[in-house]
């Protein structure tokens, strides 16, 4: 698991229920990279917020409030990379970025989908201020008692890795995430 400079790393557990990511004011991804590069059409993936994420749907992605309760993100294989000088300068989210990449190639993006925090922000997109690596939709929300479900047919992305977010570092929120499925649909070939 990789964790942000000055930010305190989510606590994170694998068990029989899935996945549980632990917010407490903290953000650090999880990092899964695929055996082989893949053509990604499709995304479906269930759980649980717990807790609550501190921040108004009108706010929500704004400087000071730039938190999700997650952010599930396709790796996309691509032709960037980064130069000599840009890989020594470069922070360490970056550069485990870029070791994701097959030898000889490089990253496009990297294509989140996002629970937002009310109905109204569903297919609001950006291209991320911070990075224009990273390219955002809020494609669902938790229902009244937490539980959240993304049915998604994508155009197919060349995917080399899956990175998972969850934070609350900007908004000081504390709440607990439990992804219990989540599966990538690939084209047949």
């Amino acid at each position: 698991m990789l964790s942000y400079r000055g930010i305190p790393p989510n606590a994170v557990t694998f068990g029989a229920d899935g996945l549980t990511i632990g917010v407490d004011r903290s953000a650090s991804p999880v990092i899964h990279p695929l055996a082989t590069p893949t053509r990604v059409v499709g995304l479906r993936a269930h759980g649980r917020v717990t807790g609550r994420l501190e921040s108004a749907p009108d706010r929500q992605g704004l400087t000071g409030h730039d938190d999700f309760a997650l952010r599930i993100g396709l790796v996309e294989a691509g032709s960037r990379r980064p130069s000599f000088i840009q890989r020594r300068l470069a922070a360490p989210w970056i550069r485990q970025l870029f070791a994701l990449a097959p030898p000889g190639a490089g990253i496009e993006q990297i294509r989140f989908f996002n629970l937002g925090v009310a109905a109204s922000q569903i297919g609001w997109t950006r291209r991320h201020p911070l990075s224009d690596l990273l390219v955002e939709e809020v494609v669902a929300v938790p229902d009244a008692a937490g539980r959240f479900q993304m049915d998604l047919t994508l155009a197919p992305i060349e995917t080399v890795a899956v990175w998972l977010a969850a934070d609350g570092d900007d908004t000081g929120s504390r709440f607990t995430v439990r992804l219990e499925s989540l599966t990538l649909v690939s084209e047949a070939r």
